[in-house]
């Protein structure tokens, strides 16, 4: 008898340990919970503050969830490769300007949108995606272009003149890709480049602002130098007989920005971006490879004209890029511009 109520007994206190050690466990994790809620919150709000705290008098943040907008662009575009030696030689090459349509749906930060040529011609390839907050932005970008070119300008070569004005400008051996990611922040919270470049926040007082940036692209060029016509094709420098060339581009960029409010709903965009990069390149010539690498200096331009009254808006802008890869044997400068119209439409009200 004394024994069955001993063990009743340990059963009871093993019941009662079980019970007070569940009881405590569950309330140390409800305590670690909401230290870990409160180290979230904490965090969300910091991160809030550096990309999105503005000065109210002079920025608007926008009333709604989600934009769209149908973009007409022009693009222009071309490349200059250089071969060095006593004999230095030079090669302009341009495609024809192309028309793009682009389709692009937003939502707060995030902008995506896809493009198609408006012209026939062989396909093209661009794809975009844009994460923009008041004081920061990401942009990340893929083209892939195969087109006919036209030889601007020859330097370093003799009697080709004749050749060119009789069928010989064109060049049908250069196809590109090009990838990369470029991180802007603004250092003054009077300016959004929501407002110049993406319209979801507005701005109401002209204000201006020092820009630091970072980014990474790869520019690739599959080249055929046999599809040159026979007069230039003899006097080619070695150099330029490459079969593939790319680099990979690092850089850090340091600019200003101003956003000129010159009426009620109208503002006038610039900055100017210059940039000191490392390129990392490698070269392909008939099998035969080589790695190089250089610092060099590009640039990125920006100018926009926008209308916006918070729900609808309108604007013209310009983009430009300079990439310059450059050493001794062998250097490269290419240039990108889009010009663009667009208009646009906020939609799904925020909760206040």
């Amino acid at each position: 008898m004394l024994r069955r109520r001993t063990n009743i007994f340990c059963y009871r206190a093993i019941i009662t340990i079980i019970v007070l050690m569940s009881s405590m466990i569950s309330t140390a994790q409800n305590k670690g919970g909401e230290k870990i809620k409160k180290v979230a919150q904490a965090t969300a709000g910091f991160v809030d503050y550096v990309l999105n705290d503005v000065d109210t008098a002079y920025v608007e943040k926008s009333k709604y969830n989600l934009t769209f907008m149908p973009v007409y662009s022009l693009h222009y575009e071309h490349y200059n490769f250089k071969a060095g030696g006593n004999d230095r030689q030079s090669i302009i090459l341009k495609p024809e300007n192309r028309h793009k349509l682009t389709l692009k749906f937003g939502w707060r930060w995030l902008l995506i949108g896809y493009g198609i040529d408006l012209q026939k011609g062989r396909p093209q390839t661009d794809f975009s995606l844009s994460l923009y907050s008041s004081r920061f932005c990401l942009d990340l970008f893929y083209r892939k272009s195969s087109d006919l070119y036209e030889i601007k300008k020859l330097s370093g070569f003799n009697n080709v003149e004749s050749a060119l004005q009789n069928g010989g400008r064109y060049f049908d051996g250069l196809d590109v890709k090009q990838k990369g990611v470029s991180l802007y922040y603004v250092f003054n919270k009077r300016v959004s480049y929501n407002a110049a470049y993406r319209q979801m926040d507005q701005q109401r007082l002209s204000a201006g602002s020092f820009v630091l940036g970072a980014g990474y692209n790869k520019q690739e060029f599959d080249f055929n130098h046999n599809e040159f016509i026979p007069e230039i094709r003899e006097q080619l420098d070695e150099k330029l007989k490459f079969k593939s060339f790319e680099y990979k581009d690092f850089n850090l960029n340091f600019g200003y920005c101003y956003n000129w409010v010159f009426a009620k709903n109208l503002t006038a965009c610039a900055s100017i971006t210059p940039a000191v990069s490392y390129k990392k390149a490698k070269l392909d010539f008939a099998g035969n490879k080589e790695k190089q690498g250089c610092i060099c200096f590009d640039l990125t331009t920006r100018a926009e004209v926008v209308y916006n009254n918070g729900k609808y808006y309108a604007a013209a802008a310009f983009v430009s890029n300079t990439y310059h890869y450059s050493k001794s044997d062998i250097s490269t400068l290419n240039g990108f511009g889009i010009f663009k119209v667009y208009v646009g439409y906020n939609f799904w009200r925020r909760k206040k």
